[in-house]
């Protein structure tokens, strides 16, 4: 029997998504500047599948992610307290 419960590997994988999340979106205007063209009035062009259009994806899906755990995560929590 694992010494690890469900509980635990849930949290450490939910933190790890948070993590790389945020990492990600940290690291977009620092990849978009470095390996992007900056065109005036128009924003920063950047090769699709390069290093900035792969952290800007794994933001999204990160924060995605974070926001069905948010959400599926509060559903015990109102019935738990409209039953108190």
């Amino acid at each position: 029997m694992s010494s690890v419960s469900y509980a635990q590997t849930a949290t450490i994988v939910s933190g790890g998504i948070l993590l790389t999340g945020a990492g990600a979106t940290l690291l977009v205007p620092l990849a978009m500047s470095t390996f992007g063209t900056i065109v005036s009035g128009v924003g920063t062009i950047h090769a699709a599948g390069g290093v900035a259009a792969t952290l800007q994806s794994t933001a999204a899906a990160c924060s995605f992610s974070n926001a069905m755990l948010v959400g599926v995560g509060s559903v015990p929590v109102k019935y738990i307290t409209s039953k108190l």
